[in-house]
């Protein structure tokens, strides 16, 4: 192809064509020189590279299978000097059913045998009523698994408890004594659900709650108050006669018994107002 004017190649601003020739060549030459070099640094690097690949998949590959030992440590049985047993609840018969658990400070220890890099922090710590609820966070090995924890609010020892709680159950999520705790879910459950089978009739309870997760809802306290309206009854007055404590103190169960009472006597009420 025929150039009809002449050509100019631009390069750190000297033009090819003009005075200043020796210099352009001169530029020119130092350019490629760089550029060789570069690409000579590239390719000695591209081993490098390969052989950092190669050992952080190394590296990745150990760390899974050590977090996999550690956890197979974790979920190990406690020894039994090691667990508590504290009272539950009483059967109809008046006999203390327990369940077994193990301190926070057993779990500290157990992590700091097994998994002495593990540690922890309070991600969240809330107040609902009376109560506190701590959420508590461990880290072993870049894995975070968190637990829930309550306690009243009231006092020091009830945060604390939370606190510990909290833990207890951020470490079971690793292992650490869960056949403890399932055999506590097991308890608690056969009490709710299907205690012994002649027990379920009128099966005694605790009408304050002792836990966050049995503390009445704020759907049962608008029922109470609401039925309590239209039966024309006090229901504060109902629940301490019955029960001895105030409404927001009750567990779920106290709740729904109270419901049921003020059910019956609003329908007491709609009698008299038939009859007469």
């Amino acid at each position: 192809m025929r150039r009809t004017g002449p050509m100019r190649i631009v390069f750190a601003d000297f033009p090819v064509n003009g005075p200043s020739r020796k210099l352009n060549a001169f530029a020119i030459g130092c350019f490629r020189h760089n550029l060789e070099a570069k690409m000579t640094q590239v390719k000695e690097s591209e081993p490098q590279q390969e052989l950092l690949s190669e050992e952080f998949a190394a590296d990745t590959a150990a760390n899974i299978l050590d977090f996999t030992s550690t956890l197979k440590e974790l979920r190990k049985t406690v020894g039994p000097e090691l667990v508590r047993h504290r009272e539950a609840w009483r059967d109809r018969s008046g006999n203390v059913r327990t369940v077994e658990y193990v301190e926070w400070h057993t779990v500290a220890d157990i992590l700091d045998s097994v998994a002495p890099n593990w540690a922890h922090s309070v991600k969240d710590i809330r107040t609902i009523g009376d109560y506190v609820i701590v959420t508590v966070a461990i880290t072993i090995d870049g894995v975070t698994r968190e637990g829930i924890g309550t306690g009243s609010a009231r006092s020091e020892t009830g945060i604390k408890k939370a606190e510990h709680d909290a833990l207890k159950r951020a470490a079971v999520k690793f292992g650490i004594a869960r056949d403890l705790y399932k055999k506590e879910f097991d308890a608690i459950e056969n009490r709710i659900g299907g205690q012994t089978r002649n027990e379920q009739q009128d099966p005694p309870f605790e009408a304050v709650a002792r836990t966050f997760s049995e503390l009445i809802t704020t759907r049962q306290i608008s029922m109470i108050r609401a039925i309590a309206r239209e039966a024309g009854v006090d229901a504060d007055a109902e629940c301490s006669r019955m029960f001895g404590c105030s409404i927001t103190d009750l567990t779920r169960r106290a709740a729904s018994r109270l419901i049921d009472r003020l059910n019956s006597l609003n329908g007491q009420k709609v009698s008299t107002r038939t009859a007469s």
